[in-house]
C-alpha cells in the first residue's frame, strides 16, 4: 500500500455540549497535557505520512480553523463546514466530504479522539485493505464494540455488543480503500435520504461490511482515550502522562478508601480488581480504611470477595479500630454507647463494659438501633461533664435508598442538646490512625472525599490522590477553601 494516496477525513462538527460548551471551545481543541487533541491526530497523521486533510467544522469552526493556520506548511487542510451540526449527527458531517474523497484510500476519525502517534501509521500497515483500529484491551459502555465472524472478518459494529461477544473497542479510526470509500458515501447518501440526518457513521459502515470485508487493526500498547466528559479529560490525562508507572514508581504504601472509590455501596466500581492485582504484583503495602463502623472485618472480607481479593485484618482499618485502641492504650473499662448490638458485642470482646452510671466516657458510633431513652441518657451523662468519644462524624450513610442519619448526625443532636462537643473523633481525617498504621516509605491516600481522605492525608503528612467516582468532584476541587490533592484520577481505572 502506498501511504502517500491517504487522505484523512476529520469529523470535528459537533458541539460535544457535555463538556465543550464548559470551555466554550470545540472538544478537538481541549488541552491533554498542554497539547490539543487535534494536534495528538495531526502529529499522527504526520508521522504516517498523510498531506491531504479534509476536516469537517461546525461548532466555532473560526476557532479551528484559526488553530489550524500553523499546520499550513506541513498538510493540505480542507475545510467542510456543516452548517447545521446542531441538528445532525456525524453520518451527515461525513456526507458532506463525499463529493471530494468518494473513490479515496481514506483515513476516517472522529476529532474527540486523542492518540499516540504511532496509531495511523500502523493503521495504514495493516496488511488488509479495509480495516478499524480496535483496543482487545477495554470493555467501555460509551464505546463502540466490534464483533467477529469467519475469518476474523468484523460483523458488526456498535454500541450494544455485549461483553461476552465482543472481540474489543473501535477507538473511532477507520481505514477504507478506494472500493470501500465508494460505497461508504453511497451508503450514506442513501441511508440519509430513507432515514434522515442525526445518525452515526458507523451505521453506514455497519452497511458497507455487506460488500466489503473489514478487519480489526489491534492498537497493542499504543493509547488512545475518547473525550465525552470532564471525567474522561482526566483519564486521558493521566494515560497520556504515564501517572500510573509515575505513582507505582513513587509510593510504596496505599491507603486506599472504600465506598465511592473501590465500591459503590456493594457493588466493585470498574477497575478495582485490576488495581488490587497491580499492587500485589508489585507487592505495595495497603490498607484499606473505612468509616463506616456499622460494618465488621468479616462483613469488609466478604465484601472484597467479589473482586477476588483475600482481605487480612492487617489491610483493613475501621473507624471502631482506632477508637477502641484509644481505651486499650488509655485503660478505659467503663462507656456507654449509642452503637448497635454488634458493635456493644465488640467492646465487650476487649472487656470494655456498658456502664450507663458511671461511664469513663460517651461513646457515639452509628447506631441504627437508637431510640429516645438512648439519646437522654447519653444527654444526661454528658450534661455531667462525661466527655464524648465517636467513631467517627460522618452526617449520613449513603444506603441504597439515599442518604441515613450517621453518627455525625447524633453528634449533631446532642450538641444542639447539650451544647458539648466531642473531645476526639477517631475516623478520617484524625492522625490518631496513624498510631495504627506501621509504614515505611512513601504513602499515598486514595479516596473520593476532601473533607475526609485528603485531609486525613494532610494531617498524616501523606501524599493524596482524589478519584471523582464518589463524593466530590472538579467542582469542589476548584473551591479555595478545600485542601487540595496531590493528583486527580477520573476513577481507581486510571491506576489499571
Amino acid at each position: 500500500m502506498n501511504k502517500k494516496f491517504y487522505k484523512a477525513l476529520i469529523l470535528a462538527a459537533g458541539s460535544g455540549t457535555r463538556i465543550s460548551n464548559k470551555f466554550n471551545i470545540p472538544k478537538c481543541l481541549l488541552e491533554i497535557n498542554n497539547k490539543k487533541i487535534l494536534d495528538y491526530q495531526l502529529e499522527a497523521f504526520k508521522y504516517a505520512g498523510i498531506k491531504d486533510i479534509y476536516i469537517v467544522t461546525g461548532y466555532k469552526s473560526f476557532q479551528i480553523k484559526k488553530h489550524l493556520k500553523k499546520y499550513k506548511k506541513l498538510f493540505k487542510i480542507n475545510f467542510i463546514q456543516n452548517k447545521i451540526f446542531n441538528n445532525t449527527n456525524n453520518m451527515y458531517s461525513a456526507s458532506l466530504a463525499g463529493k471530494f474523497l468518494q473513490g479515496e484510500k481514506l483515513i476516517i476519525c472522529n476529532a474527540d479522539v486523542v492518540i499516540d502517534k504511532q496509531v495511523v501509521k500502523q493503521l495504514i500497515s495493516g496488511k488488509n485493505n479495509n480495516e478499524i483500529a480496535v483496543d482487545l484491551k477495554v470493555y467501555d459502555k460509551e464505546s463502540m464494540k466490534v464483533r467477529l465472524g469467519k475469518f476474523k472478518k468484523i460483523l458488526e459494529i456498535n454500541k450494544k455488543i455485549p461483553k461476552k461477544i465482543s472481540f474489543a473497542c473501535s477507538i473511532d479510526f477507520y481505514k477504507l480503500s478506494e472500493s470501500a470509500s465508494i460505497n461508504f458515501f453511497k451508503v450514506i447518501n442513501k441511508h440519509i435520504k430513507d432515514f434522515g440526518k442525526n445518525d452515526w457513521t458507523e451505521v453506514a459502515i455497519q452497511k458497507v461490511f455487506k460488500n466489503n470485508s473489514f478487519f480489526p487493526n489491534n492498537i497493542g500498547k499504543l493509547k488512545w482515550h475518547e473525550i465525552d466528559n470532564y471525567s474522561d479529560l482526566v483519564q486521558a490525562k493521566n494515560k497520556f502522562s504515564d501517572l500510573k508507572a509515575h505513582i507505582f514508581k513513587k509510593y510504596r504504601n496505599f491507603i486506599v478508601d472504600i465506598d465511592g472509590t473501590t465500591f459503590k455501596k456493594n457493588i466493585p466500581l470498574e477497575g478495582t480488581q485490576t488495581f488490587l492485582k497491580n499492587l500485589f504484583y508489585l507487592k505495595k503495602n495497603i490498607t484499606f480504611l473505612s468509616n463506616n463502623s456499622s460494618m465488621s472485618f468479616k462483613n469488609f472480607q466478604n465484601l472484597f470477595k467479589k473482586v477476588k481479593f483475600n482481605l487480612k485484618k492487617k489491610n483493613m482499618v475501621i473507624s471502631s479500630d482506632v477508637l477502641i485502641n484509644y481505651l486499650k492504650t488509655n485503660n478505659v473499662k467503663r462507656v456507654y454507647a449509642l452503637a448497635n448490638k454488634k458493635f456493644v458485642k465488640t467492646l465487650k470482646s476487649y472487656n470494655i463494659k456498658i456502664d450507663i452510671n458511671y461511664p469513663e466516657f460517651v461513646i457515639i458510633t452509628y447506631d441504627d438501633e437508637v431510640n429516645y431513652k438512648k439519646l437522654q441518657k447519653a444527654s444526661e451523662l454528658i450534661n455531667k461533664n462525661i466527655k464524648i468519644l465517636s467513631t467517627h462524624d460522618d452526617n449520613f450513610y449513603p444506603s441504597e435508598k439515599g442518604p441515613i442519619p450517621d453518627a455525625g448526625s447524633l453528634l449533631s443532636l446532642l450538641e444542639t442538646t447539650t451544647g458539648k462537643k466531642p473531645y476526639k473523633v477517631f475516623g478520617k481525617p484524625s492522625k490518631e490512625i496513624k498510631k495504627l498504621l506501621n509504614f515505611k516509605g512513601s504513602t499515598l491516600v486514595i479516596g473520593d472525599r476532601l473533607n475526609k481522605d485528603i485531609k486525613f492525608a494532610k494531617n498524616c503528612k501523606y501524599d493524596s490522590a482524589l478519584v471523582l467516582s464518589g463524593a466530590d468532584s472538579l467542582t469542589d476541587v476548584k473551591k479555595k477553601t478545600v485542601i487540595k490533592p496531590n493528583f486527580i484520577l477520573s476513577s481507581i481505572k486510571d491506576l489499571n
